[in-house]
């Protein structure tokens, strides 16, 4: 079998598996074949795999379809569980000395994905939500993720990187994405203000030092409750963390 064929097969798989999920409930062939634009004895092949595998099942004395016990370990699973297991004590201690929120985030492509967070209680705050995303270049998280990548990752990355206007703050060119990386690189943190959310700054240092390079710790403060002073001691806090 080919490497395309091989795609096909996976992409129709895990199409049979999306459709028989969404459903609910026991599915007969007819309807699967119908709703996957898929011949019968393609569907037929494709379900036996993915019965053997324990991804599929069907009831006792009937011949539909529905999913099978072994998706349950997909849904479960999670791949960041270690880094968060890490990361929570770092969190907690940063939301201790400030009150304000902390957030933790990977680099997925081109975006940071939120992976925990903890919110101030103060009434004026920046909310994130796990799984939310934003664009690497805007945010101090991706900066601070970044600036611990080699010359040609970083220069892969930022190439390809979207760089939309989120603020009137945001960062408009490669270049000065580039030379926010390399500051960020140099100072040993990363920042931005005001460019994902006007308002709102940002300070973040990479996980690498632990063993985590594609992850990042941050703190979000209101520019109303950051004074030179505190912005100060927040930067001494977290490049101390390690």
């Amino acid at each position: 079998m080919s490497d395309s064929q091989s795609t096909t097969s996976v992409e129709k798989s895990l199409a049979l598996l999306e459709y028989l999920a969404g459903r609910g409930g026991p599915v007969p062939l007819r309807e699967i074949t119908a709703a996957g634009g898929i011949s019968k004895p393609t569907a037929c092949r494709l379900l036996q795999v993915l019965q053997n595998l324990g991804y599929v099942s069907r009831p006792a004395g009937k011949r539909d379809y529905m999913i099978g016990p072994r998706v349950q370990q997909l849904t479960t699973s999670d791949p960041h569980a270690r880094l968060k297991a890490v990361a929570r004590p770092l969190l907690i201690s940063i939301h201790e000395s400030f009150n304000e929120t902390v957030n933790l985030g990977i680099l997925s492509c081109d975006s940071v994905s939120y992976l925990d967070f903890i919110e101030t209680t103060q009434a004026l705050r920046f909310i994130t939500t796990p799984g939310q995303q934003s664009p690497f270049a805007c945010t101090a998280l991706g900066r601070a993720i970044a600036s611990m990548m080699d010359a040609s990752a970083l220069d892969s990355l930022v190439s390809k990187a979207a760089i939309p206007a989120l603020t009137p703050s945001t960062v408009r060119t490669r270049a000065d994405l580039l030379g926010r990386i390399l500051e960020a690189r140099k100072k040993g943190y990363a920042e931005e203000c005001g460019e994902s959310v006007e308002g709102v700054e940002c300070i973040a240092v990479s996980l690498a030092p632990i063993g985590f390079p594609d992850a990042a710790v941050s703190i979000a403060v209101p520019v109303q409750r950051l004074d030179e002073k505190r912005r100060k001691k927040i930067i001494t806090v977290l490049k101390s963390l390690f």
